[in-house]
C-alpha cells in the first residue's frame, strides 16, 4: 500500500492520482508552502490535466468497461422507461435489453477474461446462446435459435479457440497466422453449410463449402512452407508497410 506524498491518503498499487487532493502518486515531496499552493492551484479544474496514456493497461481496461457500462444500462433504463410509458408493458423494448445485455458481457469479458482465452470463448459461447434463446422465447417458439443458431455458435467457438490457441503457442508470428486463419476460415464454412443444411432438410449437404476449403488449403500450406523456410520471424507490419 502506498501513500500520497501530499496529502498521506493511502492509495491503491494501481492508483495514479491521488483520489483525494488529485495529485500524481509518483510526486516527489515539496517543502509546506508549495505544497498548500498546489493544493489551491487545484481547485482549478485546468491546472491539472489527467492523461489516459499514464494509466495502465488494467486502469484503461476498467476505465473502459465502466465507460461502456455507463452507457449500455442507461440505454437500457431510457428503453423500458420510453416503452412503459407507451405500451404500459416490455414489449418491443424487449430486444434491445437482450442485445445490450449481451454486448454487456462480451465487453465484460474482453476486459476480465482477455488472457484466459478459454474462459473468454466460454463466456461469449453462453452469452450468445443465452441471446438467441431469449429471442427465440420472445417469439414464444423454439425452433431456429436451439436448432440452428446454438449449434453454429458451438462449432464456430471451437475454431475459434483452437485459432487462438495456435496462434499463442506459435513462437514465431508472421504468414503462419494469415495460414491459421484462412483455413479456420474454410473449417467455418464447412460446419456453416453442415449445420445449415441439416436444419432445412435433415441432411449433411456440403457444396461450395468444400470448394472454399479446398481453395483455401493450398494457400494455407504455401504460407506456412514460406514462413518457416525463411527461418526468421516475419513481421507482417513491415512487409505491408503498416
Amino acid at each position: 500500500m502506498k501513500t500520497c506524498n501530499y496529502c498521506g491518503v493511502e492509495l491503491d498499487v494501481e492508483m495514479n492520482y491521488c483520489p483525494l487532493c488529485g495529485h500524481k502518486s509518483n510526486t516527489p515531496v515539496v517543502d509546506a508552502g508549495k505544497a498548500k499552493s498546489r493544493q489551491q492551484a487545484t481547485q482549478d479544474p485546468s491546472a491539472e490535466v489527467y492523461d489516459f496514456d499514464e494509466l495502465t493497461r488494467t486502469q484503461k481496461n476498467k476505465l473502459v468497461w465502466e465507460i461502456s457500462t455507463i452507457i449500455l444500462f442507461s440505454g437500457m433504463l431510457v428503453t423500458c422507461v420510453i416503452d412503459l410509458l407507451i405500451n404500459q408493458c416490455l414489449s418491443w423494448s424487449r430486444y434491445p435489453l437482450a442485445a445490450s445485455l449481451f454486448l454487456f458481457a462480451g465487453v465484460s469479458l474482453l476486459v476480465y477474461a482477455l488472457k484466459r482465452p478459454f474462459w473468454m470463448v466460454v463466456g461469449l459461447f453462453f452469452s450468445t446462446s443465452a441471446l438467441l434463446l431469449s429471442l427465440d422465447l420472445f417469439n414464444h417458439e423454439f425452433t431456429w435459435g436451439l436448432r440452428l443458431g446454438i449449434p453454429l455458435v458451438f462449432l464456430i467457438s471451437l475454431v475459434v479457440y483452437a485459432l487462438i490457441i495456435a496462434i499463442v503457442k506459435s513462437k514465431q508470428k508472421g504468414f503462419n497466422i494469415i495460414a491459421y486463419s484462412l483455413m479456420a476460415a474454410g473449417i467455418m464454412c464447412l460446419f456453416i453449410e453442415g449445420v445449415v443444411s441439416w436444419y432445412i432438410t435433415y441432411e449433411l449437404i456440403f457444396r461450395w463449402s468444400l470448394i472454399v476449403l479446398i481453395c483455401v488449403l493450398p494457400v494455407s500450406g504455401i504460407l506456412v512452407y514460406i514462413h518457416f523456410r525463411l527461418k526468421r520471424v516475419t513481421n507482417l507490419r513491415k512487409f505491408f508497410h503498416i
